[in-house]
């Protein structure tokens, strides 16, 4: 066997979990070969050092509680996304808002309208003032009834 094949295997046999054959050609090869000896070394030297530390359980919830976690993170990052969507859409809006008021003109503006409307508007205001004041319901009917909706 080559030393990058046997290097490869060397946990497998050190862990027993090769087939008899491949072992007695590992362990054939290691006899001539110091460089993967001292691989097979560091392998045992590892799990040595494994074998020092105290084995954790886990407790009956411990799989229940991780995913848990995983799924509040979850949460947060949509809440966070969703936060930050709203967040950008109500800048959006003011920064609308802002632009189009800026731009608005600054002096009152005048609507030019013919003297046959200005007149027809005045008498409509002076007969609705004197059905009013009398207390005549007769105009709400008659605007009711010009298309405004019925009352």
């Amino acid at each position: 066997m080559r030393c990058n094949e046997v290097k490869r295997l060397l946990s497998a046999y050190f862990d027993r979990e090769l087939p008899t054959d491949q072992s007695i050609a590992i362990r054939e090869h290691l006899k001539t070969c110091k460089s993967c000896m001292s691989e097979l070394e560091d392998i045992e030297r590892l799990h040595r050092l494994m074998g020092a530390f105290p084995i954790l359980e886990v407790g009956p919830y411990f799989e229940t509680q991780i995913i848990e976690r995983i799924e509040e993170e979850t949460r947060k990052k949509r809440f966070s996304f969703g936060l930050k969507l709203a967040i950008g859409f109500a800048l959006g809006g003011l920064m609308l808002f802002f632009i189009t008021f800026r731009n608005l003109p600054k002096e009152d503006i005048m609507v030019q309208t013919s003297p046959a409307l200005n007149t027809y508007i005045q008498e409509y205001i002076e007969s609705y003032n004197t059905h009013i004041t009398k207390n005549n319901p007769g105009l709400i009917v008659s605007v009711s009834s010009l298309g405004e909706g019925s009352r």
